[in-house]
């Protein structure tokens, strides 16, 4: 299985080089690994340059993420990061980190609205160091 960098999530999601968008196509057709990184990464790209809000962000993910030959370590984290950052304003990176962090004891942070943008059913508790 092949793991695939941002550009071709986004050449994918964004078809905005037709070209490039079909190879995006025939790699996605065949089963792919996509890491954590490359999603928050092309989350802060659709944001920042290509000025694209929350809901459209959430929803390109969700639908990138259920494709059925794309696999993502923690489909279920990720999900619950799309949720946190679409509906609770969290900061897309933040609770991706936090995904990652799955069987750490807690996840500290001097961030002070962390707890409460990843909210009750975080993976890992929050805690801040005071």
């Amino acid at each position: 299985m092949r793991s695939v960098d941002t550009n071709i999530v986004l050449r994918y999601i964004l078809n905005d080089d037709p070209a490039q968008a079909e190879i995006a196509l025939q790699i996605l057709s065949q089963p792919c690994f996509v890491g954590l990184g490359v999603l928050m990464e092309a989350a802060w790209v659709m944001r920042s340059i290509y000025g694209l809000p929350r809901p459209s962000i959430a929803g390109a993910l969700e639908t990138f993420v259920a494709i059925e030959t794309v696999r993502v370590a923690d489909e279920t984290g990720v999900r619950w990061a799309i949720d946190r950052f679409r509906d609770h304003g969290a900061d897309f990176a933040d609770m991706l980190h936090i995904v990652a962090s799955k069987g750490a004891s807690s996840f500290a942070s001097f961030e002070k609205h962390l707890a409460k943008q990843a909210g009750p059913a975080t993976p890992v508790p929050i805690e801040r160091p005071s």
